[in-house]
């Protein structure tokens, strides 16, 4: 439960005008977030899938998955753009060949393969023929970022692929 200041000031906040689109907190308590954000946010990443399905034909991994963790929307409350996000990155990702898998691992940057690790922990949360795979790509970014990365996606709080 919240003390009475940090209710205070969760109802304090500034909120949008206009219609709004409602999921639940923590606690109960409901956090609003604007349908017409909500919105936009939604056709950024579909324009993300669009480049990232190009990068793929043509033959660029590393291109797609770096375009596919661009702007990852890990502090939004919406379940729809986290799930649309969480299908862009992972088909950029299956995308890869095996025998590139490292090469491509090789070419993010430390806070990219740290994004890319929340979605792996994402994709191996729910059962697949595809959870090899994911294991493959964890130990390639734990190789890469050391068991440190792994200690900071887990405990991030509030920022979820």
């Amino acid at each position: 439960h919240f003390s009475k200041l940090e209710t205070k000031a969760l109802s304090d906040r500034p909120r949008a005008a206009g219609s709004r689109g409602e999921e639940r907190g923590r606690a109960g308590l409901h956090f609003r977030m604007e349908v017409g954000a909500e919105n936009s946010l939604l056709d950024s990443i579909e324009q993300r899938r669009l480049g990232v399905n190009q990068s793929i034909k043509q033959g660029a991994w590393a291109e797609a998955l770096k375009l596919a963790l661009r702007d990852a929307p890990l502090a939004s409350t919406s379940a729809k753009a986290k799930d649309a996000n969480a299908a862009v990155v992972a088909s950029a990702a299956l995308a890869v060949r095996e025998a590139e898998l490292a090469v491509v691992v090789g070419v993010l940057d430390a806070d990219e393969a740290e994004v890319l690790l929340k979605y792996v922990y994402r994709c191996l949360s729910t059962p697949s023929d595809k959870s090899a795979l994911w294991f493959r790509w964890h130990a390639a970014l734990v190789e890469r970022t050391g068991p440190g990365a792994v200690v900071r996606v887990i405990a991030e709080v509030g920022r979820t692929a």
